[in-house]
């Protein structure tokens, strides 16, 4: 038995792992690596877009930016390359350039991840002189012009623009223009544009900014209430700059309903033209409207005021008051009624009398043949002409040089942003082009008076 039991556990023993195993494993082969796949490299995606200015054309020498888009699928590094008209002229992911020449331009984005391109072009349109005459001096302290913040009146062809605008356009007027002065108008129902717009103006610099709200349409009761519900906020924005001036009103005569006949302000222009009986009711009741206006401004705002006068009521304002800061007039060179250069020259040296600064506060032509002549009746008469811009630039061109000759304190064109194309306006409002009164009037360049 024990034999037994011996044999046994011998032949036990081959039924062992430690027996059988290295009899089927085989021999000992290394596993071969795992195999890693590459993903496929995609292609960059150019892309960008040029930051076109809102109201104008670029001009020779003006900034224009561009926005790059451009991504790549697997997130790889960019490298960009910037070429205008065929020529490499940046590498940076945001580009900007300087135009040197008017006219059309190519500028091409191209991207690279270091093993593949791609790229995009735009062509630039439009790129306007930087000028067309030659610059002149114009001796005044401040040169000036009108801008409307809003809208003046139901049916005038003045817009609202938006705050994007607004910026856009004071830096037109300031750094295009070279005005270093503005007259900021809105109708009675946008006091806060009014406010919003001399902020602005006082950010971007400005020497001078006359704050104007227009009560179009009002009665000279209505329009006394509301100058002393405005004070308290002219004077807030007074505080905040010394450059600010609250221009109380403008031509009342005209603005305001119930002293010339007519339900509008068309209707009273066309009646000042017509008729010969308005004038006695300027002249008595404006002298009314500022006995009560001056007391107003000078509890509510506490500083000097302004007014853009007509000439027909020059002497219907109380201009020797110590609230008056300067005597604005709005002395328009108009042959058809006789008012030539000598005319107008005879009436602002006559206003020296009151020892203040002199502000010829509105001067313009419209932008049509014969609207010359007739200057700010301009729409009473030849509207239907022809468009054109060669009157209104030598239009301006005359004011100037007779501007240079009296060499008065300050002058305001009449008008800057105005959407009808023959308006005052010294730009196209559709193909957003600098009209030739734009380069005209940015030809006389400020040395002071």
């Amino acid at each position: 038995m024990a034999g037994a039991g011996c044999a046994a556990a011998v032949g036990i023993s081959y039924l062992t792992k430690e027996h059988w195993y290295p009899l089927i494993r085989g021999p000992l082969v290394e596993s071969p690596a795992p195999t890693i796949t590459t993903p496929e490299n995609n292609p960059p995606y150019a892309n960008f877009e040029w930051e076109r200015p809102i109201c104008l054309n670029p001009s020779v020498g003006q900034k224009v930016s561009f926005s790059n888009l451009s991504r790549d699928p697997d997130n790889d590094a960019l490298s960009y390359d910037w070429y205008i008209d065929g020529k490499l002229e940046g590498h940076s992911e945001g580009f900007s350039v300087r135009f040197k020449e008017a006219g059309q331009h190519i500028v091409r984005l191209e991207v690279s991840d270091g093993k593949l391109r791609s790229e995009k072009e735009i062509t630039i349109y439009g790129i306007e002189p930087d000028q067309i005459y030659p610059t002149k001096s114009l001796h005044v302290k401040y040169k000036g012009i009108n801008y409307s913040a809003a809208n003046l009146a139901p049916g005038w062809a003045i817009p609202t623009p938006s705050k994007e605008e607004m910026d856009e356009q004071l830096d037109t007027i300031r750094d295009d223009l070279g005005c270093n002065s503005i007259i900021i108008s809105a109708g009675g129902n946008y006091e806060d544009c009014l406010i919003e717009c001399g902020k602005l103006a006082i950010e971007k610099g400005f020497e001078r900014i006359y704050i104007s709200p227009r009560y179009i349409d009002a009665t000279p009761d209505e329009t006394v209430e509301r100058i002393e519900k405005f004070a308290s906020k002219a004077k807030s924005l007074r505080e905040q700059s010394e450059n600010i001036v609250f221009m109380v009103g403008h031509e009342f005569g005209i603005d305001t309903i119930g002293i010339t006949p007519g339900n509008n302000w068309i209707e009273r222009a066309t009646y000042q033209t017509t008729h010969n009986d308005w004038l006695d009711r300027v002249r008595t009741k404006v002298p009314v409207m500022f006995s009560r206006i001056i007391p107003i401004c000078r509890r509510n705002y506490g500083y000097e005021i302004a007014y853009a006068a007509a000439v027909w009521e020059i002497d219907s304002v109380p201009w020797s008051d110590p609230m008056f800061e300067s005597v604005c007039t709005n002395a328009y060179i108009m042959d058809r009624f006789g008012w030539t250069e000598n005319w107008v020259i005879q009436h602002l040296s006559s206003l020296r009398r009151y020892g203040k600064p002199i502000i010829s506060s509105e001067w313009g032509c419209m932008t049509f043949s014969g609207a010359g002549r007739v200057s700010a009746a301009g729409p009473l008469f030849f509207a239907e002409n022809p468009y054109d811009e060669d009157g209104q630039a030598n239009y301006i061109k005359r004011y100037c040089n007779m501007l240079n000759l009296e060499k008065i304190d300050g002058c305001f064109y009449t008008q800057y942003n105005e959407t009808w194309d023959k308006g005052y306006g010294l730009y196209h409002p559709v193909t957003r082009k600098r009209k030739k009164g734009f380069y005209m009037y940015k030809s006389y360049e400020r040395v002071g008076s």
